[in-house]
């Protein structure tokens, strides 16, 4: 080093001391690394980068203690940014020197200083598989740090170094209490393409803690390979309306090509092609509910309206559901979708009539005038007096076997109640007959005496309709 610099890397100007430290980075120049060491602890934040960068440019092992010092005494820089940005050099730097500079990261990985860990780690995905075989399993060990910031540096950092190697203690993560490790380790799981890595995030789908989902979804996305688009296909079929929108967001953000009917009935839901999805009949209907749950309201009300024209009772209540969707067109398309299904529906729409929710109840309402009021009446009338017509004295009664058949005609006759005392006045004539002439249910079973419990009393129903049936004048 010339006289010239070494009054330079002592100047006062601060920018004359980072300039002299950057000029002694040269490879090999092993002697410059004692005259930079003292300005790992300059006052001012940009020569101790400086000073970092150019033990990373000369390149030599000798310069990983000092550089370990450099990163264990960036906390007392008052610059938050300033401190990241050394640490984020020393990464470089380590990298730089390769493989030799090893085994002092290694040691930095016991460090009870938790920035350092995570320096080190850092370093050692950057130098890879280069560093020989005791890198990977010194940061699968980082996976069971106390800190969870550690352990998440330790994620993408094996990943990066062990490729498909560190599918098994990711997998491991997978399972750890802290949520924000197990995200962590699935976007980990991304970044390597091996069917292993699609077995092991699968898992995380199922996940208790909605954002690991969503890494799921987000990380076989990337991975993009058929078997990631199967597990994909598998997860929004079986997950939650939430865990859908994140598949059918992922299962988007990349081409992937179908493999047989049922993933050719997903890509077209997922790109908009209702019809064609449409056109697969009864085997289109889980897709198309899961569809119920994109983030798009076009898409939502594409997939609804295919349902509706399906028919198909399986959708009921994922249909319902939309009553209380954002989109007032999505509302609507909910309704009219309701109602083609039709009074086998019925129960879905007395629920949503029963709805604290003001729109909710507006959607019910316009599903019920499409369904026709007195249709559901003659459908629920007809649950009410399932079993065998008997007489006893001057009462009609209807006789029915099993607790079971005595609590769905009681279910009937509580949907019917709800049905009556909202919607009485605009009941047809037939149907109002038909409820003023229900009779009572009762559970006989051989060899037993029935008692209240086991008996319907449809009274309050019959004095209702015979009560609209008299303001009317009949």
């Amino acid at each position: 080093m010339g006289l010239f610099t070494s009054f330079q890397l002592k100047s006062r100007d601060r920018e004359t001391r980072r300039r002299a430290a950057l000029s002694l980075g040269v490879r090999g120049k092993r002697s410059a690394i004692a005259s930079l060491e003292p300005l790992l602890a300059d006052p001012e934040w940009p020569v101790r980068q400086a000073a970092v960068e150019a033990l990373g440019l000369i390149g030599d092992a000798a310069a990983v203690p000092p550089l370990i010092d450099a990163v264990r005494s960036a906390d007392q820089i008052r610059d938050q940014s300033g401190a990241e940005a050394v640490r984020a050099s020393a990464i470089e730097a380590f990298g730089r020197i390769g493989a030799p500079g090893l085994p002092g990261l290694l040691l930095a990985l016991r460090d009870r200083d938790a920035k350092l860990r995570e320096t080190a780690i850092g370093a050692i995905g950057a130098i890879g598989a280069i560093g020989g075989p005791d890198a990977i399993p010194a940061l699968a060990a980082t996976l069971e740090d106390d800190r969870s910031s550690v352990r998440q540096a330790g994620a993408s950092a094996l990943a990066r170094a062990a490729g498909a190697a560190a599918v098994p203690a990711l997998q491991r993560a997978l399972g750890h209490k802290d949520p924000v490790t197990r995200r962590c380790a699935a976007d980990a799981l991304g970044t390597v393409r091996d069917p292993a890595a699609v077995e092991a995030v699968r898992t995380a789908l199922a996940d208790r803690d909605r954002p690991v989902r969503e890494a799921g979804a987000r990380a076989l996305a990337t991975i993009g390979t058929p078997e990631a688009v199967s597990a994909l296909i598998a997860g929004m079929r079986a997950g939650d309306r939430e865990l859908q929108a994140a598949v059918a967001a992922a299962l988007k953000s990349f081409d992937w090509s179908p493999s047989d009917t049922a993933q050719r009935v997903v890509h077209a839901a997922l790109h908009g092609r209702f019809d064609e999805a449409e056109a697969a009949g009864s085997a289109a209907v889980e897709t198309l509910m899961a569809a119920l749950a994109d983030r798009e309201a076009s898409a939502r009300r594409g997939a609804v309206t295919a349902l509706g024209r399906l028919r198909d009772t399986r959708a009921s209540a994922a249909v319902a559901a939309l009553f209380k969707d954002p989109d007032a067109d999505v509302r609507e398309a909910a309704a009219d979708a309701l109602a083609a299904i039709g009074p086998a529906a019925s129960d879905t729409l007395i629920e949503a009539l029963r709805d604290r929710v003001a729109t909710v109840r507006a959607a019910a309402d316009r599903a019920l005038a499409a369904m026709g009021e007195g249709r559901v009446t003659s459908a629920l009338v007809a649950r009410v007096t399932a079993g065998d017509a008997t007489r006893h004295g001057d009462t009609n009664l209807r006789v029915v076997s099993t607790q079971a058949d005595l609590d769905a005609a009681r279910e009937a006759a509580d949907a019917l109640d709800t049905l009556m005392r909202h919607a009485v006045r605009k009941l047809p004539v037939e149907a109002l007959r038909q409820v003023a002439a229900l009779a009572n249910v009762i559970r006989i079973e051989p060899g037993e005496v029935p008692g209240d419990s086991d008996t319907l009393d449809a009274d309050a129903l019959r004095a209702s309709a015979r009560g609209e049936l008299s303001r009317r004048g009949l």
